[in-house]
């Protein structure tokens, strides 16, 4: 069992440089339903989204805001059978 932290998550969901790459590949290469993260995870993005949105003043920024929640929230549905 494979077991991710918050920082893990958030380089498979947002890291482009070769550190995302290499975790990238390395859970590739583990058999399904092998990887997992925890629900602590999940709430530390949440809560992390939530606060950077009611930190926007604009509507742009509370636009921007809303897009990255909801790329949050579709990396976790994408991602749900291995619960990355």
């Amino acid at each position: 069992m494979f077991i991710i932290d918050t920082d893990h998550v958030n380089l498979l969901e947002w890291g482009s440089g070769a550190i995302g790459q290499r975790l990238h590949e390395r859970i590739r290469g583990l058999p399904e339903g092998e990887v997992a993260t925890t629900i602590i995870s999940f709430e530390e993005q949440t809560r992390g989204w939530l606060a950077f949105q009611a930190r926007a003043r604009t509507i742009e920024q509370q636009v921007t805001a809303y897009r990255k929640l909801n790329r949050h929230f579709e990396h976790l549905l994408r991602n749900r059978r291995t619960r990355i």
